[in-house]
């Protein structure tokens, strides 16, 4: 899942409810599969899978000083002024895109796109990311407030427990399940159960998982 040859790109959408399991299960994707160049955009400061960095001129220099074929693990934390998102996020997309064979995780999608805008280097970094070999993990707690573009351009979709009916309509769809699939996938942290729902896109293949 996580190496992509060239001009192939692996594009997941991990969605879910707030406490559905779906950044664990994203943390256990990454570290599985340990991909040798992983950027991370993480707004909430939950992610420990690299070296934290919070301001982008240092982001942009540290990426710029690397070798093509040098590995390297940045977490980039945005901070949590939402009104800065916007900037940042196009630099982030920016410096993402240039990197070949990159694994790109972008955690909270809805912050920073709409159902129907996205920004313009998350644009092309989504579409036109098979050209750089790239995977892409983009995840949000609600498919209905996210960039429409992304989930239809998505080769694979994780979905977790959702709360709001209008999510469990859309991701009906996107799975291929009924609604009743949907609404009784359960996320219990004190039980350790978090029911989740995959989607291979591209073969139609639907799997049902549980993680523990």
């Amino acid at each position: 899942m996580m190496a992509g040859s060239h001009n192939t790109a692996r594009i997941i959408g991990v969605i879910g409810a707030s406490g559905s399991g779906k950044s664990r299960w994203l943390k256990r994707t990454l570290d599985k599969g340990n991909p040798p160049k992983l950027l991370i955009w993480d707004p909430l400061d939950e992610y420990e899978q690299g070296r934290a960095i919070s301001d982008m001129r240092e982001l942009v220099d540290t990426v710029g000083a690397l070798e093509p074929d040098d590995p390297f693990k940045l977490v980039y934390r945005p901070g949590h002024n939402m009104k800065t998102y916007a900037d940042k996020f196009e630099a982030f997309c920016s410096l993402a895109f240039v990197v070949p064979n990159l694994c790109a995780v972008i955690e909270e999608l809805a912050d920073v796109t709409t159902p129907g805008w996205a920004p313009p280097a998350w644009s092309r970094l989504s579409r036109q990311g098979r050209h750089k070999g790239m995977t892409i993990f983009a995840a949000s707690q609600r498919p209905t407030l996210m960039d429409k573009t992304f989930l239809g351009n998505c080769t694979m979709i994780h979905c977790s427990r959702l709360n709001d009916e209008n999510d469990v309509k859309t991701m009906r769809r996107y799975l291929g399940v009924s609604e009743e699939q949907v609404r009784a996938m359960v996320a219990d942290k004190d039980a350790g159960r978090f029911d989740y729902i995959e989607r291979d896109m591209q073969t139609g293949k639907t799997v049902t998982g549980r993680l523990t």
